[in-house]
């Protein structure tokens, strides 16, 4: 199992954003420390208080200040406002500055805000998405790239530079919807998946559909497969004891959440393609009992460091191959950075080296080696 951090530049009330951008710088070098595998941010457009706009300025500034975390952008929006081969020379550019870490996670977009302020149809998102990927993928793996499509027209063009991984640096999709997760395994992606809060039957169910269908991709792109498949994880938050957890990180859980639902369903009404996001909308129930909400969906998490373990491995014994954490929110710097440190020194490692973490004594308690 791996661990990823991801951040949405949650700015909470009263916080300047430049000093949160250079806390995320912090956080990011110290998830390295912790023993965090991959750090990456969510590009999003003109959400106020979240989301990060210019996500490629950000991985040059934790590049220079990491050495081992590998880089993996969740995600890059591959719509009409992102030239695929912009994308693609962002993405060489990092890789060979960060030594062979970066990554591309790809997605369409949650947001209708976005969408009208760059004038995309939400019923072609999907498609742009689709074209863009070929192309990055051709760009990323081939010599020459030339296009012919309904979005993109490009003649012979030489993307430099190249990238420092051979034969790419791996390619992944951000997955909410079942059919999605079949689309990933087909192209032979990572798939970077999440439930919709909708339940751990929805959760088992998306794994059995992306392992089966990554088992032999009929429509592979780029050079080699990338059989990941990971969770997402909006938000998490871990403290010492569960009150403490609840208090300090419940809020931030619920707001994400009352967010979420209200964005999700605006959208699901402007195309087919988005209207399984309507149904984010059977949680709202459980948004005044929290403890039902936990037992229902792996998709937060808040609590001790064992309830994390409890939960993740759940995940793991589903399939899952990574976990992707947002502990981000309207909590400070302070907070953020107790909870990377308690997931590096107790969660990580139950999955790295069971064995060398000490839950209790085996002798029992109350056991002295004084004579």
């Amino acid at each position: 199992m791996k661990f990823g951090f991801i951040v949405e530049a949650n700015v909470p009330h009263g916080l300047t954003q430049h000093r949160r951008y250079k806390q995320m710088i912090d956080e990011a070098v110290f998830a390295e420390e912790a023993g965090f595998d991959f750090w990456g941010a969510s590009e999003q457009h003109f959400m106020g208080n979240i989301g990060m706009s210019a996500t490629e300025v950000m991985y040059a500034a934790v590049a220079a200040k990491t050495s081992r975390i590998r880089l993996r952008h969740m995600i890059r929006l591959l719509l009409k406002f992102n030239h695929p081969l912009r994308i693609a020379e962002q993405l060489t550019t990092l890789d060979l500055i960060s030594d062979g870490r970066a990554e591309l996670g790809t997605g369409r977009s949650n947001s209708i805000i976005a969408l009208n302020a760059f004038g995309i149809d939400p019923t072609e998102t999907r498609a742009q998405w689709n074209e863009s990927l070929d192309i990055i993928a051709t760009a990323l793996s081939e010599e020459w790239t030339e296009h012919k499509g309904k979005y993109w027209t490009i003649p012979p063009t030489y993307l430099t530079p190249k990238p420092l991984q051979e034969p790419h640096p791996p390619l992944s999709v951000a997955a909410s919807s079942m059919e999605m997760h079949q689309i990933a395994g087909e192209k032979g992606i990572g798939c970077m998946g999440f439930d919709n809060y909708l339940g751990w039957g929805r959760v088992e169910d998306a794994a059995k559909l992306y392992k089966e269908a990554i088992k032999a991709p009929t429509a592979q792109v780029g050079k080699c497969v990338n059989d990941t498949l990971s969770f997402l994880v909006l938000p998490a938050y871990c403290a010492k004891t569960r009150e403490k957890a609840l208090k300090e990180g419940g809020p931030t859980v619920i707001e994400f959440l009352r967010v979420v639902i209200q964005v999700y369903e605006n959208l699901a009404k402007t195309s087919p393609d988005y209207a399984y996001m309507a149904e984010s909308g059977t949680i709202a129930s459980m948004l005044d009992d929290i403890d039902q909400l936990l037992e229902h969906t792996p998709g937060v998490l808040c609590g001790t460091p064992e309830y994390f373990v409890e939960q993740i491995a759940r995940l793991e014994s589903l399939g899952y191959d990574e976990v992707i954490l947002r502990v981000d929110g309207d909590m400070t710097h302070r907070q953020i950075m107790e909870a990377l440190d308690l997931i590096g020194a107790h969660v990580i490692p139950s999955f790295k080296s069971p064995r060398n973490v000490m839950w209790g004594s085996p002798f029992g308690e109350g056991t002295t080696f004084l004579p």
